[in-house]
């Protein structure tokens, strides 16, 4: 390719990065083609992607709006009843004398509550803001996870877009090879056509997992909160087997579980809720302090009013917070069996995925990659023919492909345990 060439080639792949193209299968296919521009690409850890996530994400934002209105409403459950003042003329009449013969009273009154209902509200709405941040802080470790997962499936697809390159290049060499030891009359051209096809089938698995590692990454975008992923360079040891957090492998760690929590906290809201009811079935003291001028002569007003709970006594409204308190009592214990089942689960998972990982797949792989230097060798010496050589790369795509697809697995299972002890992924 010509100077100029290249220079249009990579000027119009600038251009197209630029531009921020929503088609992020486009970007890929003008690398793929333009190889000789050169895009600085950015490294991207876990870490950075998660924190990129909580700073963008919509969700997350709106459940920050939400507990700065329970923190409103637990301000608002707090206020005292406003006072009530009273002025009041009696004996009215035309053509009387208004200082002398009319009654005037001037009084405030004010609601002292003594049943307790300004603190069962104030309660009530402390367990409201506790549900805000609870929810909050379960919304965040769920877009961690979600974020973590997709960035390992990220991963993954890269490692196997790699290894697909890899056998690319060695098929594309082959083939070469193949063809002028045809040209020059030593192999069938059956032998070449063999070749070819093997090579093109490892030509398709590489544009394959090409396509798969852009829509990875676009979805790795999606869910960190950008419309479009950047240049990136996915900063993580694939091949290393990083293990979960001691904490997630302690018995009765999943009871620091957001859900739990919240479970728990919802009895909380029912107690507190039953509190209140029941503070609605007792009267308040209304008290009252004035001034009172009767056929002209000045006095001090007080007194009191109190309503008698004869009829009323909120019943109804009493027993329905006690059926809720019950509820949410047995939907604790719903909870805490469901997330017993899944840490369970998850630690079941991760101790099988090691296992597949250490003791079958890597061994695997190792003896494949040897089974197919030796075949190489044998072959450009002469001593093997052409299917047992085709049939060793087979075998060694084959159980290099297993083998990331059983690490990959292993890495979720790590998340999946993490997150299944009440752990940040």
């Amino acid at each position: 390719m010509s100077a100029r060439m290249q220079s249009f080639h990579s000027s119009l792949l600038r251009r197209v990065i630029c531009r921020n193209v929503s088609s992020a299968v486009l970007v890929a296919f003008a690398v793929s083609i333009f190889g000789s521009a050169r895009v600085i690409a950015e490294d991207l850890t876990l870490e950075q992607a998660i924190r990129t996530a909580l700073t963008h994400r919509a969700e997350l934002r709106g459940a920050g709006n939400l507990v700065e209105s329970a923190q409103g409403l637990r301000k608002q459950a707090g206020a005292l009843p406003n006072p009530r003042v009273v002025y009041q003329s009696e004996n009215l009449r035309s053509g009387m004398d208004f200082g002398g013969n009319v009654d005037t009273y001037a009084y405030a009154s004010q609601v002292l509550e003594i049943s307790g209902k300004r603190g069962a509200r104030i309660g009530l709405a402390q367990t409201g803001l506790g549900r805000a941040e609870l929810n909050r802080d379960l919304l965040q470790r769920d877009i961690s996870l979600a974020v973590a997962q997709v960035y390992w499936d990220a991963v993954r697809i890269s490692y196997l877009c790699k290894l697909a390159e890899e056998n690319e290049g060695f098929f594309r060499e082959i083939l070469d090879y193949h063809q002028k030891r045809f040209e020059e009359g030593k192999i069938a051209a059956v032998d070449v056509m063999r070749v070819r096809l093997e090579s093109a089938k490892a030509q398709s698995r590489g544009e394959t997992m090409r396509l798969a590692k852009v829509q990875a990454m676009q979805k790795l975008a999606q869910e960190m909160g950008m419309p479009t992923p950047g240049v990136w360079t996915l900063n993580a040891d694939f091949e290393t087997l990083n293990n979960p957090r001691s904490e997630s492998l302690a018995e009765k760690s999943f009871e620091q579980r957001a859900d739990v929590k919240l479970a728990r906290q919802r009895i909380d809201a029912a107690s507190a809720y039953l509190r209140l009811q029941q503070a609605q079935s007792r009267p308040d003291l209304d008290a009252l302090f004035g001034y009172k001028r009767t056929s002209g002569n000045d006095t001090m007003l007080a007194g009191m009013q109190m309503n008698l709970p004869l009829f009323d006594r909120n019943r109804g409204g009493i027993d329905s917070a006690r059926s809720d308190l019950v509820a949410s009592r047995e939907a604790l214990t719903g909870v805490e069996l469901k997330s017993e089942s899944e840490f369970n689960l998850a630690r079941t998972a991760y101790q099988a995925w090691k296992r597949q990982v250490t003791e079958l797949y890597a061994p695997m792989v190792t003896q494949s990659n040897d089974i197919a230097n030796t075949s190489r060798a044998a072959y450009r010496e002469g001593g093997m023919d052409l299917l047992r050589l085709l049939d060793a790369e087979r075998i060694r795509i084959e159980t290099q492909t297993a083998w990331a697809e059983a690490l990959g697995n292993y890495h979720q299972s790590v998340l999946s345990l993490n997150y299944a002890a009440g752990l940040e992924p």
